[in-house]
């Protein structure tokens, strides 16, 4: 269910950003899925993984951002910017979450390796 409201919230935030900018704010996922790695699983990541973390979505960002071309042949047309990026922030939000609701429950049941296979 919470791949169904990502997937049509995606829709949404694709409609009202330019391709460059939802690739570039879609990149909070890694972040995200960190944080609720920790909340929900209970990890602990020093802060040497932290800043690899904040570095690694640094890089991808600055690779994103340096394709961007500022020519002005995008069509702005009638884009709401900032629903478009709430929407992204959600998604990530989202994305993050179930990832590691999933490994959670996988974990957390009792079931063999090779019936897990054959749910996935």
């Amino acid at each position: 269910l919470l791949y169904v409201i990502q997937n049509q919230l995606l829709l949404v935030a694709a409609a009202n950003l330019e391709a460059p900018v939802l690739g570039l704010f879609g990149q909070l996922k890694i972040l995200t899925t960190a944080l609720f790695s920790v909340a929900l699983l209970g990890r602990t990541l020093g802060k040497r993984r932290w800043v690899a973390l904040v570095v690694l979505t640094a890089g991808i960002a600055t690779v994103q951002t340096s394709q961007m071309h500022s020519d002005g042949s995008g069509d702005a047309g009638e884009k709401n910017v900032p629903l478009g990026l709430m929407m992204i922030s959600v998604v990530a939000s989202l994305s993050g979450f179930a990832g590691v609701y999933f490994e959670k429950v996988l974990k957390g049941s009792p079931i063999s390796l090779w019936t897990r296979n054959v749910h996935l």
